[in-house]
């Protein structure tokens, strides 16, 4: 059967539901008719033109990404400005923009679920249990060079930045996007190793010499790997329900490079 933007609001939230953002976040339905039929369905990590172009040549009904499509306050929307210039396009070809953040790093199948799972993390816990961000688990103990270019390979990152406390690695702590914030729970959790992503010098140097090895292997490679898995999850969805409705991801360049 058909279904509408409206009921694709409604699985999403079941999967990853809005009330479990954090307050400052905007997630949720962003743009479109409610009413629109949805046949073919594109997720991505961003909204960008490269996206935006994916979409229109695909014959996308709907958008899901992982970085809200509005954030900031609109006081206008023109097309002066390349976001908004975006939403103008899309206004215009009637495909609708959902956007799933916080909710989606700390719901189970999420974010960080993923990034443990590819980065081998055994009995996983949430590392910060207040909003459910971050996971930490162990590893086979190894160094953190080879823990290092394991973490590049597996994340298929152009690059990682480390910064070495002088430990090996065996107890590991996970946060997709941007996680420096969570350095010192971590170590309180018995961490001794810090994977995540936009981690600034300051932050790094609070990390090592407080005794926590951190690799940081960028925002967007620690976050893509759970575009697949959402997905998946989704797909599964609409066929339980009869909702004959296709699910692609999008292809998106890495913004920054290593050169």
């Amino acid at each position: 059967m058909l279904a509408t933007v409206n009921d694709l609001v409604e699985i999403l939230e079941e999967l990853m539901p809005s009330s479990l953002a954090e307050d400052w976040d905007n997630v949720g339905f962003m743009l479109g008719r409610k009413a629109k039929t949805v046949k073919k369905i594109l997720l991505a990590l961003d909204l960008t033109k490269e996206v935006v172009e994916q979409a229109v040549a695909q014959k996308a009904d709907l958008i899901i990404t992982h970085h809200p499509a509005i954030f900031k306050r609109l006081k206008r929307v023109v097309d002066n400005d390349w976001q908004q210039d975006l939403l103008l396009t899309l206004a215009e070809r009637g495909i609708a923009v959902y956007s799933a953040h916080t909710n989606l790093d700390c719901v189970s199948a999420g974010v960080n679920d993923v990034l443990a799972k590819l980065l081998k993390l055994e009995n996983s816990d949430v590392l910060d249990e207040s909003n459910g961000l971050g996971r930490i688990g162990t590893v086979e103990a190894t160094s953190l060079a080879e823990y290092a270019l394991f973490v590049k390979g597996a994340l298929k990152a152009d690059y990682v930045a480390v910064g070495d406390a002088g430990k090996a690695v065996c107890r590991v702590a996970v946060c997709g996007g941007a996680g420096s914030d969570l350095i010192q729970l971590a170590l309180a959790k018995g961490a001794d190793t810090l994977v995540t992503g936009d981690v600034k010098y300051h932050s790094a140097q609070e990390a090592v010499f407080s005794g926590l090895n951190i690799i940081d292997a960028g925002h967007q490679p620690t976050e893509l790997p759970v575009l697949d898995k959402l997905a998946d999850r989704l797909s599964l969805r609409l066929v339980e329900r009869e909702i004959d409705a296709v699910v692609n991801v999008a292809k998106e360049s890495l913004l920054l490079r290593h050169m």
